[in-house]
């Protein structure tokens, strides 16, 4: 359809109409790769809502250790009702009430579906069932009331504060709902008489005694478990199983998260049983694995930034608990919220290479990493493209890689729209083949496209000519989703354009070496010194 406007489509728009679409970047498959976010089922279910219900509450209970995945939560709620069946039971009620406060309120769809409301529910739920049952017992219904209101309260909390965060500081609200809701509640018990809610006796100290190595091991996945208020054996497995199948990443960084725990208590003469148990050891894990490959692309540098922080999180967790104690107050994740926003902030500012996952984007480890694969591989491929363009060497890279079969694919385009058989595409060509495949283009967007392709500006476009720009197309195209999404975050300014300095920051995130004076000068000619537009700087990966 023409453009009824003098400015064309953009180049790989125009360049779509003549070829095929190409398969998107896929994910790689087998054992190590997980599960992912099976974002598909949230698709088929859209328009099914008991089921999607049931799929967003199910994402909510793995959401809380940042893991999007129906089946992944199916296997953690079962580990907290083989750790008892109240916990389990207050767990999928207080995540089901805040989903369902979060549809009352008319929230954000795609964040109710993915479970960004239900994780703050299920925690309010399974700590009231962990104070209910030291206090009144378990399966007390006045515990479990409450649980249902402060749990729909954490999802008005979230609308409200929690977006207001999101966007004034551009960091998620992590824990900020929970946190707040349920330590103003455990307060209020403290020191407001009333009859109904008993915390029972404060628990007895650890003693003293000797470190058993091997009781320390085992106590790694412990940790990892914690973060859902279990400590049985079945219940850790499967809560490692949980996150494994979803993310293998996130399984491997959050036991190395609780390794930085049990070294911090070692450090800080944290007694044996309290390492044993992983007591403070999910802030930890919260904190690494948050850090390390969740709002972060997961590589070596945030890993080790996240197992930092996770480090600096669990010396908060000890120091904090008895501050906290004096209020007659659990620690809960604040040392995990403190750290993990507190090194958010600071790395906005101090380390901007290190790129953040833009937050309407979080997906897997394993799928911010095969997005920052695709970005490396474009930007490397047109580093090489740009340094043969100034040395003013043949730029057909990709065509005289091209298989025999692939060339062969892309003669039979070519003779196709070369009607005269002359081995050369005129403009009258390119327009009759475009209609013939109702394809119609204003005049305009026809010698925009055809001077695009005609790269030596010889007046008709060769077979190689062809070629290079669509394989380059095709290239770009196949991993457009992941290389556009590897990049939001770097219009910092969000002026919709990418500065140099930008760019700089984005190749500094790809391990690749800053613009040259050469680069810089020849990229501004590209682009006749005009804004590097989003759709203009594709059209420079293209034609250069």
């Amino acid at each position: 359809m023409a453009t009824t406007t003098d400015e064309p489509l953009p180049l790989h728009e125009l360049i779509s109409r003549i070829l095929a679409p190409e398969p998107s970047f896929q994910k790689p498959k087998g054992l190590l790769s997980g599960l992912g976010t099976m974002q598909a089922l949230n698709q088929r279910l859209a328009n099914q809502p008991l089921l999607d219900f049931i799929n967003a509450t199910l994402r909510g209970i793995s959401q809380v250790i940042f893991v999007n995945n129906p089946l992944s939560g199916l296997l953690i709620l079962a580990a907290m009702f083989i750790q008892s069946p109240w916990l389990g039971g207050m767990s999928l009620v207080g995540t089901a009430s805040a989903t369902l406060m979060a549809i009352a309120l008319k929230a954000n769809p795609g964040a109710i579906q993915n479970g960004l409301f239900g994780l703050n529910g299920m925690l309010v739920g399974a700590a009231m069932a962990f104070f209910g049952a030291f206090g009144n017992g378990a399966w007390n219904p006045v515990w479990a009331i409450a649980a249902i209101i402060l749990s729909a309260l954490t999802a008005v909390v979230m609308e409200t504060v929690g977006t207001w965060f999101a966007t004034r500081f551009r960091v998620a609200p992590l824990g900020i709902p929970f946190n707040g809701v349920m330590l103003t509640f455990l307060l209020l018990l403290a020191f407001v008489p009333q009859p109904f809610f008993d915390l029972g006796p404060p628990p007895p100290p650890f003693p003293a005694g000797a470190i058993d190595g091997f009781r320390l091991i085992q106590s790694l996945p412990i940790g990892l478990a914690q973060v859902f208020f279990s400590d049985k054996f079945v219940s850790v497995v499967l809560v490692v199983l949980g996150i494994a199948i979803s993310t293998p990443i996130g399984a491997v960084v959050g036991l190395l998260g609780c390794a930085m725990y049990l070294l911090a208590g070692l450090l800080l003469g944290a007694k044996p049983d309290e390492l044993y148990t992983g007591l403070w050891g999910y802030n930890a894990a919260l904190t690494a694995t948050a850090i390390g490959g969740v709002f972060y692309t997961p590589n070596r540098l945030s890993i080790s930034i996240g197992l930092i922080c996770a480090f600096l999180a669990s010396i908060a967790s000890i120091l904090l608990a008895p501050l906290f104690s004096l209020l007659k107050l659990p620690v809960l994740s604040v040392p995990f919220a403190i750290v993990t926003i507190g090194c958010c902030l600071i790395l906005q500012r101090s380390l901007p290479s290190l790129v953040p996952v833009v937050l309407h984007t979080v997906a897997s480890p394993e799928e911010h990493r095969q997005r920052f694969r695709a970005a490396k591989e474009t930007i490397a491929s047109f580093r090489q493209q740009l340094r043969a363009a100034l040395e003013g060497k043949q730029r057909n890279i990709l065509f005289e890689q091209a298989t025999a079969a692939i060339k062969g694919d892309l003669r039979y385009i070519f003779d196709a729209i070369d009607r005269d058989r002359s081995g050369f595409l005129s403009t009258q060509e390119l327009a009759t083949h475009l209609h013939q495949a109702g394809k119609v283009l204003s005049e305009g967007e026809l010698t925009y496209l055809f001077n695009c392709m005609d790269r030596d500006g010889s007046g008709a476009i060769d077979f190689e000519e062809f070629g290079e720009l669509m394989l380059r197309h095709q290239r770009l195209m196949s991993r457009y989703t992941e290389f556009v999404t590897y990049f939001l975050p770097i219009d910092v300014d969000a002026d919709d354009a990418i500065s140099m300095q930008e760019m700089n920051t984005a190749l500094a995130s790809l391990r690749e070496p800053p613009l040259s004076e050469d680069e810089i000068t020849f990229l501004q000619e590209q682009t006749g010194g005009q804004a590097l537009t989003w759709n203009r700087f594709i059209e420079v990966l293209l034609l250069t």
